[in-house]
């Protein structure tokens, strides 16, 4: 026997009620997941924040800031307490090296500075100096740059040096600075000219006593120039970094020191 329509409105309002509910669960469940996502990504997030804002503290300090070099003057001033020396103190000494005396009078030397990124020894630079021998005053002749450092220098004549450098990328080039009449009233740093344009960086500067000649190394493939190594290092896809294999090994053993 047929139903009444009734029983048909009843089922049906059933129907809508079930689907309603099931919805509201839906929908309940889809809320519940997007709130669990949201708060599991909460950590990621933060961790996203504090790494952008860290980004201004490279692994190699980027230019020059003097607000960001703690100097060795500054530091030892501030000390109240006297406690051994120890390796951070070693760091903080600044290498000089590779004195040359000036070519026609020997009055003065130019010389080469390395200084460590202070306090944290991230990153280190390395310029050129000048100082007179006579009234012991110094000047810095190129500019502090971390990560750049000048290296192999020549008096070419009592105006112009020659010397190797980074300074325009990270391949080490040619670069050469001319001094002034009167170094003393220098305000500004040198500007370096760079003089070598090689896509490979070269090494071993040699300069003769006439002062007309100049010889340098690279290393390149046997039988090859330096643009065919960069040429065939690029297109092999090769990486930059040497291997060198070593049928003998040369071992050097202390067995004493002394302390003082």
């Amino acid at each position: 026997m047929p139903g009444s329509n009734t029983d048909y409105f009843t089922r049906d309002n059933a129907t809508r009620i079930i689907s309603k509910s099931k919805f509201r669960k839906f929908i309940w469940l889809t809320i519940v997941f997007l709130l669990g996502i949201a708060i599991g990504s909460i950590p990621s997030i933060v961790l996203y924040i504090r790494s952008s804002h860290s980004g201004s503290n490279p692994s190699i300090p980027s230019g020059w800031n003097i607000d960001d070099y703690q100097s060795n003057s500054d530091y030892y001033n501030e000390l109240t307490t006297i406690h051994d020396f120890n390796q951070t103190h070693n760091l903080r000494l600044d290498r000089l090296s590779s004195p040359q005396f000036h070519p026609q009078h020997g009055k003065s030397v130019i010389y080469l500075r390395k200084q460590f990124h202070m306090p944290d020894l991230n990153g280190s630079t390395t310029t050129l100096h000048w100082t007179c021998l006579q009234t012991n005053q110094t000047k810095q002749l190129t500019q502090p740059i971390w990560g750049v450092h000048d290296q192999q220098f020549y008096w070419v004549d009592d105006k112009t040096i020659l010397f190797l450098s980074n300074r325009k990328s990270d391949l080490i080039q040619l670069f050469q600075i001319n001094l002034p009449d009167d170094i003393i009233s220098l305000i500004k740093f040198i500007e370096p000219i760079q003089i070598t344009d090689y896509p490979l960086s070269i090494d071993n500067l040699l300069v003769n006593r006439q002062a007309t000649r100049l010889a340098f190394s690279c290393q390149v493939y046997a039988n090859l120039s330096i643009e065919e190594t960069y040429n065939r290092t690029k297109t092999e896809g090769l990486s930059s970094e040497l291997v060198y294999k070593f049928d003998k090994l040369f071992i050097r053993q202390w067995d004493k020191f002394m302390t003082g």
